[in-house]
């Protein structure tokens, strides 16, 4: 048996939304502690690392831990018929070996998804040292990913003791984007030891895309290191962790 229930289905909609653009299979692990998801994109380039604590569900019931292989093109289709505001069920039928999506609102709707085959793979946690981060809002990422786009394929992100600096340049132009300390896009800044390292446009718009502008995303940078994105969910309850290998200079 396995049951779920959620007070808002944003926020199922929200994970399923932003691990789709990268990873269209995944394995969701359902424990005592909550819910787990850990994916590589195909080109293994991007990592989606997904928590669900149990304190984020207003009901959560499991008689054991429980792997579901999740098609997550089709979950995003289902996801998009709720409204953020109803309440959403998740329950298995295991002798259809399908999931149920109940949505309750205005009206009780279900819709069902079958369940498919995915080998769950245990990822190593990367141990990278990090030596700046910052907290940033979603929408200057979005403008500053959609700057570069103008010139090329790939971006540059600084993090430095002033602030940080998305920039772009190729034989069509270049671009910059600044943020300093006291910019209210700019909500904490931690900078050890000044980081800069590149990375694929297009990858870090998937990641980034589904965010709201007033979304703050927690960046983690290291020289030449992949650059860690941390979204918070359910009021900081939850966690979606991206991570995205750089791109060697020349390249």
């Amino acid at each position: 048996m396995l049951k779920v229930k959620m007070a808002e289905a944003k926020i199922w909609k929200t994970c399923v939304g932003m691990v789709v653009n990268l990873v269209e299979e995944a394995a969701f692990k359902f424990t005592s502690e909550g819910v787990k998801m850990k994916a590589m994109d195909p080109s293994h380039i991007a990592l989606a690392d997904l928590e669900l604590p149990t304190k984020v569900f207003e009901e959560y019931s499991i008689k054991q831990p429980t792997v579901l292989g999740i098609n997550l093109l089709e979950m995003n289709k289902i996801m998009s018929r709720g409204k953020p505001e109803d309440e959403l069920i998740i329950e298995l039928d295991e002798k259809q070996n399908r999931l149920s999506l109940t949505f309750k609102g205005t009206s009780t709707r279900r819709l069902n998804l079958p369940l498919i085959d995915v080998r769950e793979t245990d990822l190593p946690e990367p141990r990278l040292q990090f030596t700046a981060m910052a907290e940033v809002t979603a929408g200057v990422i979005h403008d500053g990913l959609k700057d570069a786009e103008l010139v090329g394929e790939n971006v540059s992100f600084e993090l430095h003791e002033d602030g940080l600096k998305i920039s772009a340049e190729s034989d069509r132009g270049s671009t910059e984007l600044k943020l300093r300390k006291g910019d209210k896009a700019l909500a904490n800044l931690d900078v050890k030891q000044e980081a800069r390292a590149v990375f694929n446009i297009k990858y870090l718009s998937d990641i980034t895309k589904s965010a709201s502008s007033n979304d703050l995303i927690k960046i983690n940078l290291g020289t030449n290191l992949p650059i860690q994105l941390d979204f918070p969910i359910a009021g900081g309850e939850g966690r979606l962790r991206f991570l995205l290998a750089p791109r060697i200079e020349g390249e």
